[in-house]
């Protein structure tokens, strides 16, 4: 097996001096897949925009443009998220429609090994990984926060561009917690909105939970206004009209525990991984997502090899359709796992390197393993 995966290798050469063959599967591969993801993303914003368009016509000053402003906000998230999924579509659409008109017989017939049947399908797939990591970096990120703060502000016509925010921010201050519903960040000044203090003993039991309306971060100092301190011994409520909050938490922590791995671009988010990493954060959760912004569009290129099953599997194991439908269930499975490594990445019950890329390898090796063995 060794032997024939060095001798595969040099199939990778023919790239630079494609055959009309190569022209010919690239090009159908990519007509396929510009059709069936024009026509997915259509149906799901459809049925999304459904479901969602009388909440949007239901806020202040809004009209029927913003039905289309909540279309273009929407589009990129589907398009970067269904990106893998349609590649899987096509490329078992193409190897079966290949497979039917025995056009891989021909192929074969011709000296063609399967893997040199499906490499132009995984340079179109790389291009269409390349194109949608791109595309998910540039666009899609500051789509879905900007539709965040337009669903956070009740689909209002006349709302401020999205803030530098984060929101549901919990920090621990020593033995305290501390939570605010949102933090806004303007130049050197930072906003807390609805902060929760929750004041604890050494062993960590609750014995005082202030609340303030909002704080402000100026100057290197805190306050807070719109304070209540309540006492958990006595059950006493005190008001206060603000305070001096004295805290060793660094502004930029809260902005940086609380930010959304999908809503910033990657270098935003690396440094605030580092930052964390440097404060002694765990960083599970970001490091997961950090990785999966490579692995997603990278899930791209190892859909033909998975389809592979559709169009070498031998005719006497039984019919195509059975060998469509398997296929498509070994590519479910793949998302469904990735999803569940995704998870066990994120809570730190795996490395999140290996949350993040095993499944990707696991299932291209058994890609491949199939693809060599129908040489049998």
């Amino acid at each position: 097996m060794i032997e024939r995966v060095i001798s595969y290798g040099g199939h990778f050469g023919k790239i630079l001096n494609p055959s009309s063959m190569d022209v010919y599967l690239a090009k159908i591969f990519a007509v396929r897949y510009t059709i069936i993801l024009v026509g997915l993303i259509s149906t799901l914003q459809m049925l999304d925009l459904l479901a969602k368009s009388e909440e949007i016509l239901a806020g202040k000053g809004a009209s029927y443009a913003d039905l289309w402003s909540y279309v273009k906000l929407r589009t990129p998230h589907l398009i970067s998220l269904f990106s893998p999924f349609v590649a899987l579509l096509t490329s078992v659409l193409t190897l079966s429609v290949l497979n039917v008109h025995s056009e891989i017989v021909v192929m074969k017939a011709a000296g063609w090994s399967a893997f040199r049947i499906i490499i132009p399908l995984m340079i179109v797939s790389l291009f269409i990984a390349t194109l949608n990591f791109v595309f998910s970096e540039t666009v899609t990120v500051h789509a879905r926060a900007e539709l965040r703060n337009w669903e956070g502000n009740n689909f209002d016509a006349d709302i401020p561009p999205a803030p530098n925010a984060v929101y549901d921010t919990w920090v621990t201050d020593g033995q305290n917690l501390v939570k605010a519903e949102s933090a806004n960040r303007n130049g050197s000044i930072l906003l807390l909105d609805q902060i929760t203090q929750y004041i604890r003993d050494k062993d960590k039991n609750i014995i005082n939970i202030i609340k303030a309306d909002f704080g402000i971060y100026r100057n290197n100092n805190w306050k807070l206004y719109g304070v209540k301190n309540f006492d958990v011994d006595t059950l006493e409520i005190r008001i206060l009209e603000n305070l001096d909050w004295v805290t060793t938490i660094p502004p930029e922590r809260f902005i940086s525990l609380a930010i959304v791995a999908d809503q910033v671009n990657l270098p935003r988010l690396r440094r605030t991984i580092e930052q964390l990493k440097l404060e002694g954060h765990s960083t599970d959760t970001l490091d997961t997502m950090m990785y999966q912004k490579f692995v997603s569009p990278l899930s791209t290129i190892l859909m033909p090899l998975l389809a592979g099953l559709a169009a070498f599997g031998l005719h006497r194991s039984g019919n195509l359709l059975i060998r469509i439908l398997t296929t498509l269930l070994i590519g479910f499975s793949f998302f469904v796992i990735n999803n569940l490594f995704i998870a066990l990445g994120q809570y730190g019950a795996v490395p999140p390197i290996i949350a993040a890329w095993l499944p990707l390898l696991l299932f291209g090796l058994a890609g491949i393993s199939f693809i060599l063995q129908t040489e049998e």
